[in-house]
């Protein structure tokens, strides 16, 4: 995508793309340092029955929310209405320590109740998880939800598919690039004036769509969406 925009004002250039980690593939367990082994469910805490919806996204900002938080999580929320099993795990920082939105003040907001999702832990967070953490972490989530409202890159969405987890993205900027399996997301243009440029703001009936189809699809790693990630 920024490729085509500077070819479009008539940049020269190269294009370098991101690369990933091989470390992130499917990932059943991880051995700790004290010999246990655990699973990305017992990482993230959900039980194995739960249909689980990850998002791994940075709370920077407000004006805008980049990653359209508000947008993912009133979705989900509506989603969850239905789907009882449906749970929500935010690998983020939640408080808005970094210029960011109070998660908790917006989940409270939509009705998502307390046991319908969970953060990571925070001191882990802050000091680095492992990858191979992060990678089992992936392979036990059934969706990652990632509609922003614009993106340069987007490598979480490269390393969930590497993992064999498909993606809900916004059919914008970069990400669309990034989709091996998944569902793009329409929105609606939002003028962002500090950067005196277009983002999108991701439609919630569209991100219902999306997890809806990811619902119905079920459990299961896909092959396609690894197969696609091994380019990167």
């Amino acid at each position: 995508f920024g490729s085509r925009m500077l070819e479009t004002a008539g940049v020269e250039h190269l294009y370098v793309p991101h690369a990933i980690e091989p470390v992130f593939k499917p990932t059943e367990s991880v051995t700790l340092a004290n010999g246990k082994k655990m699973t990305g469910r017992e990482f993230m805490g959900w039980e194995e029955d739960r249909f689980v919806v990850s998002m791994v996204a940075t709370n920077k900002g407000s004006q805008p929310a980049r990653k359209a938080w508000a947008e993912n999580i009133l979705a989900f929320s509506i989603f969850a209405k239905d789907h009882p099993d449906a749970v929500l795990y935010l690998y983020t920082e939640p408080d808005g320590a970094m210029a960011g939105i109070s998660l908790p003040t917006l989940l409270d907001a939509v009705g998502v109740s307390k046991d319908k999702y969970k953060v990571v832990d925070q001191y882990a967070y802050r000091h680095g998880i492992p990858q191979n953490v992060m990678a089992a972490m992936y392979t036990a989530s059934d969706v990652l939800l990632a509609c922003s409202m614009g993106e340069g890159f987007g490598i979480p969405v490269v390393e969930a598919q590497a993992c064999g987890t498909p993606v809900i993205v916004s059919n914008f900027s970069a990400q669309p690039e990034l989709v091996g399996d998944g569902w793009l997301v329409e929105g609606q243009p939002w003028w962002d004036s500090a950067q005196r440029s277009w983002l999108v703001a991701p439609q919630v009936p569209s991100i219902i769509e999306a997890l809806e189809a990811a619902y119905q699809r079920g459990q299961g790693r896909s092959d396609k969406a690894i197969d696609y990630a091994a380019q990167y």
